[in-house]
């Protein structure tokens, strides 16, 4: 079992150039999908963005193979990790492949996100686990800067499971609060007590940030 980190300096450029703030940020989203890590797993992390949550991933696993459309000047490829250009929708990788994929903030971003799902099954092998975060279109900060002024087409909870369900016949779901806010960088201990204070708060469950699937192939 991989234990919790902390931010400590890396090796990566973009890592160094990354706030603090952010990299903390990163780490909670993966921390608290509460997901065991045996260190050993191949890893596709679908929609990579920048690579910095694929730099994250692979302290916890074996081998990682990270994807986007786009490619980033901050990929930087070392011992365990690598970048390619490629659709999440036509993954160019054969059957069972990957022990996980990871999947952060990208089905929305699909034509088909169902057509994704089915591909993360397809290349996953036999009892490995499809990790899927997406933002809460409920969020009271994020609908009015992401949904509303940006046009971002985020998922109810409800959507994702749909969703989720009909990819896999075995899930569990979940929530959780995470928000980077760059003030409180000097108050991580703060940060950290208004976001667990907000997931113990029944009421507010159905607002959390994030919700996500662990799904099983």
């Amino acid at each position: 079992m991989v234990t919790k980190s902390t931010v400590t300096p890396s090796s990566s450029p973009s890592e160094r150039s990354t706030p603090r703030g952010e990299l903390r940020y990163r780490l909670r989203c993966i921390e608290k999908l509460a997901y065991d890590f045996r260190g050993e797993e191949s890893l596709l992390d679908a929609g990579c963005g920048d690579g910095g949550v694929a730099r994250l991933l692979r302290e916890r696993v074996g081998n990682v193979v990270a994807i986007d459309v786009t490619p980033s000047e901050h990929w930087h490829e070392e011992p365990g990790l690598t970048f390619r250009v490629a659709d999440a929708e036509r993954l160019p990788f054969e059957d069972e492949s990957f022990d996980i994929v990871h999947s952060k903030d990208s089905l929305h971003h699909m034509a088909s996100p169902a057509g994704a799902l089915a591909e993360y099954r397809r290349v996953l092998r036999r009892g490995g686990h499809a990790l899927v975060i997406e933002a809460n279109r409920f969020n009271p900060i994020f609908f009015p800067h992401m949904t509303l002024a940006l046009g971002h087409d985020h998922f109810t909870g409800k959507r994702l499971r749909t969703l989720i369900q009909g990819a896999f016949a075995d899930a569990r779901f979940g929530a959780f609060e995470a928000h980077y806010v760059p003030p409180l960088d000097r108050f991580p201990g703060l940060q950290d007590a208004v976001e667990e204070g907000l997931e113990r708060l029944r009421p507010f469950k159905p607002l959390l940030s994030y919700n996500f699937a662990i799904a099983t192939r």
